[in-house]
Parts: structure tokens; sequence; C-alpha cells
């Protein structure tokens, strides 16, 4: 006889596998990019439709009641602008100038690279580790919404260089990107009365990580040839100082949002919303509006920015109790 719980159970013990795996999944997805450049890079034109699917999956968590107890409670959006437009930057521009004061071009890319705003996948992180979906959603919107004023006025400021942004080609990859599936699955919870939320989104989640790791690989395939031109020992001190940088990154955001005494959900949420880039975009506005030195610290940072996540996150969050019983069947 067709039982459909034996498929949710055994969905639910997939997401907990691969959940407890992203440490080991995320570099894999970097070396398979790098390595399987040319059967990857043509693959580019779906990553929206794997972003707008994990966005999708986020929003079905999220009630119109969530949204309404994130308004009534800003300080996690107002700890995720400071963090994400003055303290990073500052930190980053103060450690750039001293690390490499004769290559004003490696700073400015750095500088740009801590100036864009929060990556998409920065929520789907922090749903990997309970954090609270609507206020990564609220912290995604608002983060892009502000980039077109934010990331040309922090560049100009902090690194002397002035840049354009496609203002209208940024919001309408957001609308497609994260409004859009957000509002149908935030729909969706409404009309089956958060059903979804207990049966489809955790069926659904195996798929989203399967969604994630392609979206590494096919990102990582698209600076594979630069990367491999980039490999020389002169590269060495940029590439330890990106991974410093993106390190450090989620451990500042943690210790801004424990001082600012975040309830659990919120310090989870906030930290991979503050220390997640949109890389995709940095890397856009570095070819066409910046010198070619400015470019290197963005390769690298798509490089080590999955890595690093899962590496800080199991450091900083650990593994959840709810990934190794999944098997005992849904306790929410």
């Amino acid at each position: 006889m067709f039982r459909f719980s034996a498929i949710e159970q055994g969905l639910k013990r997939t997401n907990g596998f691969l959940e407890r795996s992203m440490p080991i999944i995320t570099p894999t997805g970097v070396i398979l990019g790098i390595l399987l450049a040319f059967l990857f890079k043509p693959l580019k034109p779906i990553v929206t439709p794997l972003f707008a699917f994990l966005t999708l999956v986020n929003g079905m968590g999220v009630s119109v009641l969530d949204f309404g107890r994130v308004i009534r409670k800003p300080k996690p959006i107002f700890l995720f602008m400071l963090c994400a437009y003055i303290v990073f930057p500052l930190i980053v521009t103060t450690v750039a100038h001293l690390l490499f004061p004769s290559s004003p071009d490696t700073v400015a890319g750095f500088i740009l690279l801590y100036a864009i705003p929060t990556a998409v996948v920065g929520s789907v992180w922090s749903g990997i580790y309970d954090g609270n979906a609507a206020l990564s959603l609220a912290m995604l919107v608002i983060g892009t919404l502000l980039a077109p004023i934010m990331t040309p006025y922090t560049v100009r400021l902090l690194s002397s260089s002035e840049i354009s942004m496609d203002v209208s080609g940024m919001m309408l990859s957001l609308l497609w990107m994260v409004v859009i599936p957000s509002v149908i699955g935030i729909a969706i919870n409404a009309a089956t009365k958060g059903t979804c939320t207990r049966h489809a989104v955790p069926c659904l989640k195996p798929f989203t990580k399967v969604a994630l790791l392609l979206v590494i690989i096919i990102n990582s395939s698209q600076v594979a040839e630069e990367l491999m031109e980039s490999l020389t020992l002169a590269c060495v001190p940029q590439f330890l100082t990106s991974f410093a940088f993106a390190f450090s990154g989620y451990f500042i955001a943690y210790a801004v949002g424990r001082i600012g005494r975040l309830e659990h959900k919120e310090l989870i949420s906030m930290t991979f919303a503050s220390s997640m880039k949109n890389i995709s975009a940095a890397m856009v506005i570095a070819i066409d509006f910046f010198p070619p030195g400015a470019v290197l610290p963005i390769i690298f940072g798509i490089v080590l920015q999955q890595s690093t996540c899962a590496l800080s996150a199991h450091i900083l969050f650990g593994r959840k109790p709810e990934k190794i019983d999944n098997v005992k069947g849904d306790k929410r």
C-alpha cells in the first residue's frame, strides 16, 4: 500500500544528511565548478530560476504574522545594516590599505566586495540552521533595495573610485529571485493555513540543497578560467586576505548580534545576512567599471564564500538536534 508518510520521512532523513554534510558539499561544489567549467559554464541562465526556487521554499515557511513580528522588532535589521554598511566596510578598508598600500586596485576590489548587498543564498543558510525565515527575507529585500544608493556611495567614500550600477537590472533580478517567489510562498502558506510548513517544506528542503550545490558549481565555473590564470605565488597574499575577511566576517557579525542581545534565531539570520555578499553582482560591476586588478579579490570571494560559510556556521552554531532525529517524526 502506498504511504506518503514513508516518503516524507525519507526526504527528511535525506535533508538531515545533506545539512550535516554541507561543510563537505560546498567545497566539493567549488572544485567541481573549476574542474568541469566547460560543462557547467553554459548553465548560467538557470541560476536565477534556482535562486527563485530557494526563495519560494523559504517563503512557504513564512506567514504574514511572522513578517508582522519582524516589523515590530526592528533591532536585528538595524544591527544587520550596522554590520553590512559600516562595520565591515571600515574594517576591510583599514586592513586592505595596511596590507596592500601600493596596490589601490586590490584595495578597491575588497571594498567593492564588502559594499555589495547581501546574498540570496544567505537566507538558505539561515534556514539550514533554523534561523528566522521572515527576518532573513526582510533583510535580503532591504539590503538589495538600498544597494543602488549604498554601494556606489560606500565605494566612492572609502576608495575614491566612482562606479555606476545597473539599477534597473538589479531591481529586476531582485523581483524574479526574491520578491515574486517570496510573495507566492507566503501566499501558499496562508492558503494552506500553515500545513505546507509542516509537510511540503520539509519534503522540499533536500531539493533546495541540490539547487544550492548547482548554484555553487555554476558560479564557480564562471570564474574558473580567470582563477587558473591568477594562480601564481604573487596572488597568495590576496587569497589569504580574502579567506581571512570571509571567515572572520561571520564571527564579527555574531559578536555584534550577541552584544545587541538578539534572540538565537535572529542572531542566526543576522549573521548570515551580514556576512554573505552578492558576489555575482560584485563581479559584474568590477569587470565593467574597475581596473583588472580589482577583479582578483572578487574571484577569490566567489571561490571561498560558500566554504568559509559552511566552516564558520559549523563552529558558531554546530549541529542542530533536529537534524539527527528526523526519523522520529516532525516535532514542530
